[in-house]
């Protein structure tokens, strides 16, 4: 019975064997709420992770997103919970837990003012005396971090953009920098039209940098995701589907879902 069995057997493997060969890697990102960029409501959950899923999808990768608050979307990655993180600007001190991908897609901040607010600025000393708003666990640039530090700044934190943006309103603070897509963005969101016209802002950019896929440094294999993402992503921005993913300048109008 048994030397019955045996061909039936191998040849049940061999037919097998080369199909698990084939099955498609997974990779697993954390990210979270940052229209118009990243969410939940968005198809392909925004143009950022869209590109992401893309470059991976160029080196047979799969990604499966999951939306967290941002800090933890940062420490389920940083502790290898989750394989990765999406996306962030290179911060000092962060590159002793991640590895860092190439540049995803460039973001730009600006300050934003009331518009009966007479604001103009050409450098940092311009900024003396003028209450700033920021939200805890933000990047705004090197130069914003010396300015401040030098004493130049007078800094308001807030826990989040939704609530600078209504500190603004109100007069609370004066300007408040943030990406400038973003910031209409919430605008359309929070406030009703006759609101959102009394808030304008400064053309001179702040702070301008590319973010990044983290992958965290406790899983060594994790470096070949970032090989692998690169080489990906390099072959999308070869393409022609890369420019399609970037939002056209606009200011207030709501994405669609």
């Amino acid at each position: 019975m048994m030397k019955k069995l045996l061909p039936s057997l191998c040849l049940f493997i061999a037919s097998v064997g080369p199909l698990s060969c084939l099955a498609q890697e997974v990779i697993r990102i954390t990210t979270g709420e940052f229209p118009p960029y990243y969410s939940q409501r968005y198809e392909n959950y925004g143009p950022t992770p869209a590109i992401v899923a893309q470059a991976f999808a160029h080196v047979n990768i799969k990604v499966e997103f999951g939306f967290f608050p941002w800090n933890r979307s940062l420490e389920l990655a940083k502790n290898n919970i989750w394989d990765a993180t999406c996306c962030w600007f290179e911060t000092p001190g962060w590159e002793a837990d991640f590895y860092y991908s190439d540049a995803v897609r460039s973001r730009e901040k600006i300050f934003f003012h009331l518009k009966s607010y007479p604001f103009n600025w050409q450098s940092f000393d311009d900024l003396k005396g003028l209450r700033i708003g920021t939200t805890v666990k933000y990047s705004y640039g090197a130069a914003f971090d010396a300015a401040n530090k030098a004493g130049k700044l007078l800094i308001e934190q807030a826990p989040t953009n939704e609530m600078n943006l209504k500190k603004l309103l109100v007069g609370r603070i004066d300007i408040f920098p943030i990406d400038r897509l973003m910031g209409y963005q919430l605008l359309a969101d929070l406030f009703k039209p006759e609101k959102i016209q009394l808030i304008t802002h400064h053309p001179k950019i702040l702070f301008s940098d590319s973010v990044r896929l983290l992958v965290s440094k406790k899983n060594p294999r994790n470096q070949y995701f970032i090989d692998k993402f690169n080489l990906g992503l390099k072959r999308l921005k070869e393409s022609a589907d890369y420019e399609p993913f970037f939002i056209r300048e606009q200011q207030g109008k709501k994405i669609n879902k």
